[in-house]
């Protein structure tokens, strides 16, 4: 039940940035971040900060909407940095997923929840998940995820709507299941209200 509802914040995302893509594309009303022309808002938006070295290297930034696990849209920053609780009563940091372009001229996509999120603070490798699967990063298709015994991985939230996941040996699947090519590396991020 919990990952229907996943999904369903994941998709809800989706449809707002491609609606937002959508009409300003076709010159439409403007339905993005606020800005100096008067625009409307999908609420606070995150600027990500990646660093991966390793199996790939990848130095960028990127922005992206303030996700969700309850299909609402954050008024703020402060309340994007107290998590959202979903309708089964658990509450959740959903980390940046989709951003809005590539990252060093590559695709690249985030799966980081934190469970069982009380506030602002730091949260080991134990606590951290992801929609369906574990804490990930894709590039270019390639994903490399979270492994039980060989991957140290931490998140640090702070009150702002900010955070930084550290990390080491995300890998993807190897042989024989095992964990394979493997990258270190930081994802930051800041939070600016609409």
């Amino acid at each position: 039940m919990l990952r229907t509802r996943r999904t369903g914040s994941v998709i809800l995302t989706t449809m707002l940035l491609a609606t937002n893509a959508a009409c300003g594309a076709a010159g439409g009303p403007k339905v993005g971040w606020s800005d100096d022309e008067g625009g409307g808002s999908l609420g606070p938006q995150l600027n990500v900060t990646l660093s991966l070295s390793g199996a790939t290297t990848l130095a960028g930034d990127q922005t992206a909407a303030a996700p969700t696990n309850n299909g609402t849209i954050p008024a703020s920053c402060a309340e994007y940095a107290k998590g959202s609780t979903g309708e089964e009563g658990r509450t959740f940091y959903v980390g940046a997923g989709l951003l809005d372009g590539p990252v060093d001229g590559r695709r690249v996509t985030l799966e980081l929840w934190i469970e069982e999120y009380t506030g602002p603070g730091t949260y080991p490798k134990g606590q951290l998940v992801a929609p369906g699967s574990r804490p990930s990063i894709a590039v270019d298709g390639t994903v490399y995820g979270t492994w039980p015994d060989s991957t140290s991985s931490e998140v640090v939230t702070d009150d702002r709507g900010g955070g930084t996941w550290t990390f080491a040996k995300l890998a993807t699947t190897g042989a024989g299941g095992l964990p394979g090519d493997a990258v270190d590396g930081t994802v930051t991020w800041t939070c600016r209200d609409a």
